[in-house]
């Protein structure tokens, strides 16, 4: 289409901005999906957060991946993308788990893959910061200039979106297997399956 990559990402604009009113409603705690929630819940938990700082960080991973994958998709399939993979998912928990489920991040790791795979090529710039002994195994990839680099270390690295189609689900796998069986990295798992 001519013009795609230029317009205005309205979806991930209005999601952004749902997630955000519902959290200052405090209507989070009830839109919970879980064992005996109504059948709305299957979409309700994916507006609700835990946390300020669940919040921003799911809002801020949306804003970066989701305006060039709404751009690229257009507005009614990135809605039928994102809104999928929230009904899936929360299906899925409704049935299956024994708690109360909230958080987009399942859906919010949906687009995720869907941008790594529309766009392999791109770069995507990281950030670290890392103190001892972390900083030990860094220098044995990059020789630090100064001996205070040994005990903390910060900085930037750029890879290819093509690595992290890789990366990412190894580093969910790592984190389930680390921190044990868990929603969080399942749902993010299934979210990038979805």
């Amino acid at each position: 289409q001519a013009g795609a990559g230029s317009r205005f990402p309205l979806a991930n604009a209005v999601l952004v901005a749902v997630n955000v009113i519902v959290f200052c409603l405090g209507l989070s705690l009830n839109w919970a999906v879980g064992p005996r929630t109504g059948l709305f819940s299957i979409v309700t938990y994916g507006f609700a957060h835990a946390s300020i700082w669940h919040l921003a960080g799911n809002m801020w991973v949306l804003l970066v991946f989701g305006n060039p994958v709404n751009r690229r998709l257009g507005n009614a399939w990135y809605l039928v993308a994102y809104l999928g993979t929230l009904v899936t998912l929360g299906f899925f928990a409704r049935l299956c788990i024994g708690g109360y489920l909230v958080g987009a991040s399942g859906a919010i790791f949906a687009v995720i893959m869907i941008a790594l795979i529309l766009m392999p090529a791109a770069r995507i710039e990281l950030g670290y910061f890392a103190l001892f002994p972390i900083t030990i195994l860094i220098a044995l990839i990059s020789r630090p200039a100064e001996w205070l680099y040994l005990l903390i270390r910060w900085g930037g690295f750029s890879v290819r979106a093509v690595w992290a189609l890789l990366l990412v689900p190894l580093m969910e796998l790592w984190s389930l297997f680390w921190s044990g069986w868990n929603w969080t990295n399942t749902g993010h798992l299934l979210g990038m399956f979805c």
